[in-house]
């Protein structure tokens, strides 16, 4: 009988653990990914009050949730020794409820790249 028990509490676990990251979601969720070698200070989503705050080379902001998200948006970074703007040619349609990334790179010192990753 213990056995049962135990097996039961084990597959209750193993169900309870096998959350996805998405499945509570209500919003899309954005972060930022800085593939630079600069730390960046600060990064502003659509002039809105989102930012997100020391994102070190190489290293990822935390998923914040946005009310609305886009493809591409306008974003203002402020890195060690410089600032960016990217400003989109189009937004286009918000995206559904998931999880994205923004992958921000600073190509010699004078250049910002832009890609949209799905998590």
């Amino acid at each position: 009988m213990k056995k049962w028990i135990g097996i039961v509490l084990v597959v209750l676990f193993l169900v309870w653990a096998c959350d996805d990251r998405d499945d509570n979601l209500l919003a899309p969720n954005i972060r930022i990914q800085n593939l630079s070698s600069q730390n960046f200070i600060l990064v502003e989503v659509r002039n809105d009050s989102i930012l997100f705050e020391n994102i070190a080379p190489e290293g990822f902001s935390p998923y914040l949730e946005l009310e609305t998200a886009y493809f591409q948006d306008t974003l203002r970074i402020e890195a060690d020794s410089t600032q960016f703007t990217f400003i989109p040619d189009s937004i286009g349609e918000p995206l559904p409820i998931g999880l994205y990334t923004y992958q921000l790179n600073i190509i010699e010192g004078d250049s910002l790249t832009f890609n949209f990753k799905l998590d």
